[in-house]
């Protein structure tokens, strides 16, 4: 039995078209920084996985505590060939949600198609080195990469299969902006499209053939929210059973009958310089602007204590060495760096961002501050995602205000510092270009020794921290709110919204 309707606030439950008895769980899952709202090509997305893998699946998934690497598509896997063969075993009775069996075929054309430039993937990056995908029966696929590449499994926890029976007649460049996405996409997930009414939300009901068993609830239901308050006011008067919060929204569920999930985001904060522009050429003036920023009372005051000093892009704590520079506050220091440098004071920095929500406001504020104590200008501009790319796919920005996905392998970092992944080419929006950076993350794809791996990452930190493209600045916790009516619901705040196993076809509701 359930104590809401599907969508309360603005649609009738008739014309859903279901039963007042279907058990069905509605949330905000593209709300927070780890959304793609209305976004639903898996190639070129690098958010909303929360979602999409509720009706698409990945070969590998992590566990929801990162942890450990599983099977999802694959029931198995063998690396042999000194790293540079990877054999998967596919799971046996697998059904697209159209009916159709899914094959090693499936496979070898969702790799091939993210390969293929006029895809747009979002993982050509990771997956360039694929020399040969074989296919010896439909429940082997062996691929083959021109280097060891020990990082291969963790860039397919986040990586689709797609269907070549119904994707393999559109042209890739057409798939970038494709209907199909939105109108009938089929996966092999817990949960098949049901239906999309644009701005408003998306219906998924229960796959009754899904591999680990039929979901128990019928159906689930994805709420858009222009702002973020909305959405809160929607699960406080249980219209919605989850979304994202800020830290300011958890403050006000004190004694509700909403349950606080809560971790840290795998996510660093940073301020990030266009490296192609000559205006911070001087590493004096980025030195500079971290020490003026007095990090531990953000920490402290806006943050509530829920975050960590980060000191390069690299934050899982085995990867950073003792000896990096801390830049501690010092604005005296932030003075001179400027005035040897020639800064000219009356300039002004804008700071584009996609953080919209009013703690990220508080901290530019605050920034803004902190900056004018010690001659700097910056004035910060709010943008949605998608003008954010746009404009950081140029080279007409100054600054970012941004956040960067971590995880348990470093490799993630990859196409956003090694320099062939400049843009058009992948996500170094900043025009990173240090060679031996490069060099770095390429000894860490090409070696599975643990020690040599550690160590490469340790270097790759180090350079980042001394010659600093990107001034780093904390990693947060986030924050997510679920009706106590939720049962066997698994939410892990994590970069992008996804990679790890939530077990969606047991989530239930009271």
């Amino acid at each position: 039995m359930i104590k809401r309707s599907v969508l309360a606030l603005t649609l009738a439950l008739t014309t859903l078209g279901t039963a007042s008895a279907d058990k069905v769980i509605t949330g905000a899952f593209d709300q927070g920084p780890g959304g793609a709202p209305q976004q639903f090509n898996p190639l070129t997305n690098t958010a909303g996985f929360t979602w999409l893998n509720k009706y698409y699946s990945t070969l590998v998934l992590y566990d929801a505590g990162f942890k450990k690497i599983s099977g999802d598509l694959a029931s198995s896997w063998v690396v042999g060939d000194g790293g540079k063969k990877y054999t998967f075993i596919l799971q046996s009775g697998v059904k697209w949600h159209d009916g159709k069996p899914f094959t090693s075929k499936d496979v070898k054309f969702s790799l091939e198609l993210a390969n293929n430039p006029d895809s747009g993937s979002a993982f050509a990056a990771k997956f360039g080195n694929i020399r040969s995908i074989q296919t010896p029966n439909t429940r082997t696929v062996v691929v083959t990469l021109s280097k060891p590449n020990a990082a291969l499994l963790d860039a397919l926890t986040s990586f689709m299969i797609l269907p070549q029976h119904e994707l393999s007649k559109i042209p890739a460049r057409e798939l970038r902006t494709s209907t199909w996405w939105r109108t009938e996409p089929v996966g092999t997930g817990p949960f098949m499209w049901s239906r999309h009414v644009p701005d408003q939300y998306v219906e998924l009901k229960a796959n009754p053939n899904y591999y680990k068993g039929k979901p128990k609830v019928d159906r689930l239901v994805n709420r858009y929210f222009k702002e973020q308050a909305a959405a809160v006011l929607a699960l406080k008067s249980g219209n919605i059973d989850f979304t994202y919060l800020t830290l300011d929204d958890t403050k006000t569920f004190s004694g509700s009958s909403v349950s606080i999930l809560s971790g840290p985001s795998q996510v660093a904060n940073y301020l990030g310089f266009n490296n192609a522009s000559d205006q911070f050429k001087d590493i004096r003036v980025r030195q500079a602007m971290l020490h003026a920023i007095d990090r531990n009372t953000i920490i402290k005051q806006l943050y509530g204590g829920g975050a960590e000093l980060a000191y390069c892009p690299v934050t899982n704590s085995r990867y950073v060495p003792k000896s990096v520079n801390k830049y501690a506050y010092d604005p005296a220091k932030a003075r001179q760096l400027l005035q040897a440098a020639g800064w000219n004071s009356s300039q002004n920095i804008e700071v584009i961002t996609y953080y919209t929500d009013q703690l990220s406001k508080d901290v530019l504020v605050t920034l803004q501050q902190m900056f004018a104590q010690v001659g700097l200008k910056i004035t910060p501009r709010f943008l949605d995602t998608p003008t954010y790319n746009q404009v950081t796919n140029g080279t007409a920005f100054q600054m970012v205000y941004a956040g960067i996905g971590n995880g348990p392998d470093p490799d993630t970092l990859y196409p956003s510092l090694h320099s062939d992944f400049m843009p058009p080419n992948g996500t170094n929006r900043m025009r990173v270009n240090l060679p031996a950076v490069n060099k770095l993350f390429e000894q860490g794809q090409e070696t599975a020794a643990v020690a040599a791996r550690t160590k490469a990452y340790q270097n790759v930190c180090s350079l980042v921290n001394e010659q600093l493209p990107w001034a780093t600045l904390w990693t947060a916790k986030r924050f997510g709110g679920a009706t106590k009516d939720l049962v066997n619901f698994v939410w892990t705040p994590a970069p992008g919204g996804g990679r790890y196993d939530d077990q969606a076809h047991l989530w239930d509701i009271k």
